[in-house]
């Protein structure tokens, strides 16, 4: 086995692990939120979930194109789908029941991109199109499919990472308290961060454009956990109340 692959493996390996420990942390805090917090608690929940089994799926799936068999890859390739295309659920929610407070307009809204989800895995499976090529780095899925192209990168790509941005905006000109600011846009910065390299990397056409794009969506999960769960110095900036032992 190269060192390039155990490298790529390595880092699916700790995205998988911090996306789990990040989203049963948020579990546990659940019950402290207020009924308004509650949906982009789950919705939190949802993305950084989907995140860690879609890496254990590919670590699973780099392990068995070492064996060179590309029937299995190719199932398990499938699979990976679904997480990969249904993360652009509850980010599209997230940001309508913020902007609009309705959780049922949140669900409607994002209820569109599980038809886009839909097509692009039934075009997948009755077109094909996807080749395997082995790198040093690992092995990578290109498809060849223009419509499942189209699919994927116009309705799972282009417009929930648009939607993240314009909130993102929004919330830099609103008037809200600054720690909360803070939280909120660097919340949204991890998930824009995780979600575009994820798709960039879901795209990759070299190993090395994959590992880099694996290790920014490490930083975009590491960047979520601490915008959720600030270090008590940073809290301490913000609120007087808060007393930092050194």
């Amino acid at each position: 086995m190269e060192n390039g692959i155990l490298v790529n493996i390595f880092i699916n390996l700790a995205i998988s692990l911090v996306s789990l420990v990040y989203t049963i942390t948020l579990y546990n805090k659940y019950w402290d939120c207020n009924e308004n917090n509650r949906p982009t608690q789950v919705s939190s929940m949802m993305i950084w979930a989907m995140v860690s089994i879609f890496f254990i799926i590919d670590t699973a799936r780099q392990l068995v194109a070492i064996s060179g068999n590309e029937t299995f890859q190719l199932q398990l390739y499938l699979i990976s789908l679904v997480p990969l295309t249904l993360i652009s659920l509850p980010i599209v929610f997230i940001v309508i029941y913020i902007v609009s407070g309705n959780r049922n307009v949140g669900i409607i809204v994002s209820s569109i991109f599980l038809l886009f989800s839909f097509l692009y895995i039934y075009t997948i499976i009755q077109m094909g199109g996807i080749n395997f090529v082995t790198t040093s780095w690992g092995s990578l899925a290109i498809s060849n499919n223009e419509i499942a192209n189209t699919i994927f990168l116009s309705g799972l790509f282009i417009v929930p990472t648009s939607l993240i941005l314009s909130l993102l905006v929004l919330i830099l000109f609103k008037r809200i308290p600054m720690f909360r600011k803070h939280k909120i846009c660097l919340s949204l910065i991890s998930i824009s961060l995780a979600y575009d390299f994820l798709i960039l990397n879901s795209i990759s056409q070299t190993g090395e454009m994959m590992v880099a794009s694996k290790i920014f969506i490490f930083l975009g999960v590491v960047l979520g956990y601490l915008a959720s769960f600030p270090p008590k110095l940073i809290e301490s900036r913000y609120d007087p109340d808060i007393i930092v032992i050194e």
